[in-house]
């Protein structure tokens, strides 16, 4: 008798999916994007007082939430770019310190630098042998002398 196995479901694709790529740090990454876009473009209304953040980072903080939003969905789609998106998360998450209202308060900055990190240690644990590289091992050959 043969039986078919029965279809994945829809969770087991996605835990498929999120084990062969860095997900973890790709979330982080997001985060980190999220809390550094969050103080420059948004306003709190309390009563009927507007408090809104409008400095000069404006444009350094949108260029940085956006470059780690890119550095994020790249390690999402092609997980071998992670050491690429990872290093430039990484110094995108320390310029953020400065540059961007103290890192999205400090949050934006650890949660960046908490992600690269997670990014740039991923490996792959797919399952697949790692290819030979070596040659094959021969008997070594002895000389003697007559």
């Amino acid at each position: 008798m043969l039986t078919a196995e029965p279809p994945l479901t829809r969770r087991e694709r996605f835990r498929h999916w999120r084990g062969m790529r860095p997900f973890g740090g790709a979330v982080m990454l997001t985060v980190s994007a999220v809390f550094l876009l969050l103080p420059a473009y948004s306003t709190l209304e309390v009563g009927d007082l507007l408090i809104s953040i409008s400095t000069i980072s404006g444009v350094s903080t949108l260029f940085l939430g956006a470059s780690m939003l890119l550095c994020a969905g790249s390690v999402l789609v092609r997980p071998k770019t992670r050491v690429t998106a990872g290093g430039g998360a990484m110094l995108l998450a320390l310029v953020a310190l400065p540059a961007a209202n103290f890192g999205g308060f400090g949050v934006g900055t650890l949660m960046g630098v908490l992600g690269a990190a997670a990014t740039l240690a991923w490996t792959d644990r797919s399952g697949a042998p790692p290819a030979e590289t070596a040659a094959p091992r021969r008997p070594p050959t002895t000389l003697t002398a007559d």
